[in-house]
């Protein structure tokens, strides 16, 4: 099995999910794929022109989680960027909250060179779902559509 990636599952109404990853970094750089490409699904015409860094703090994984990919979408909507390359630095765990740091390299959306997919509305805690082994973590998430 590839040691990360994502896989989008079977859902009714909205897109589901699964990511994974060797650290809890590189599921939720996979998360973050996972939206982009639900966005633009051909990660590989987006050219890295521009760089941008995330940095947030929130008091659990999930909501860390759901802080970083609403993030994405706020970006998106306000500068209309989109990302071929994810990299979550690292998530330290603080006395009571988690921070994060991630690092961005995308370029602005452009529906003559990028293709047009599906317009995600939301993230969601519906179904939000982060399990960590030794080796693998796994991350199921949905998004509203």
């Amino acid at each position: 099995m590839e040691k990360s990636g994502y896989e989008f599952l079977d859902h009714t109404a909205d897109v589901k999910v699964k990511c994974w990853g060797e650290t809890l970094e590189s599921a939720f750089s996979q998360a973050a794929y996972s939206l982009i490409a639900t966005i633009t699904p051909d990660l590989s015409k987006i050219k890295r022109k521009s760089e941008k860094t995330i940095k947030l703090e929130a008091e659990d994984k999930e909501a860390l989680l759901f802080d970083f990919l609403s993030e994405f979408l706020y970006i998106f909507d306000v500068e209309r960027l989109v990302f071929s390359d994810i990299k979550v630095i690292y998530i330290e765990e603080l006395e009571a909250s988690l921070k994060m740091k991630a690092e961005l390299k995308g370029e602005t959306f452009n529906k003559d060179i990028h293709e047009i997919g599906t317009e995600v509305k939301a993230i969601t805690y519906s179904y939000m779902e982060i399990n960590e082994k030794k080796n693998r973590t796994e991350i199921k998430i949905v998004f509203d559509i």
